[in-house]
């Protein structure tokens, strides 16, 4: 089933902010990202908007591979979930990594536009 307004216009937000995460562009990923936003990563850590700028920024996490499979959406009025799997490959300081994780994004219509809130990701288990 194709999605409806408002996934298509998050699923169009959500694919700008994978492609500024592959080229670093903090200019997109600041338009996009609430100034409020809370995160996790696959580790556990927790980080705010600062801190996400600064990783997938300039000078931060280069990735070669940013590949999504299984995405999905549910809406309600102001917000929309985005979930899937992502398959990242790439290289932050001198460590290299490869994860397969399963995420899932908050997005919220605030003053005209839809931005990221809050995202978590944790790595995929095979069993």
């Amino acid at each position: 089933m194709e999605p409806t307004y408002p996934q298509a216009d998050v699923l169009n937000i959500f694919e700008e902010i994978r492609e500024a995460m592959l080229s670093n562009d903090a200019a997109v990923l600041r338009r996009h990202v609430a100034g409020d936003y809370r995160g996790s990563d696959a580790g556990g850590h927790s980080h705010d908007r600062a801190q996400y700028l600064a990783a997938y920024g300039p000078g931060g996490v280069t990735l070669e591979t940013f590949d999504v499979s299984e995405l999905d959406t549910t809406a309600w009025t102001d917000t929309v979930l985005v979930t899937g799997i992502a398959l990242i490959r790439g290289a932050y300081q001198d460590q290299r990594f490869e994860h397969r994780l399963r995420f899932l994004d908050a997005y919220r219509h605030r003053d005209g536009a839809w931005q990221l809130v809050a995202s978590s990701a944790t790595d995929v288990v095979e069993g």
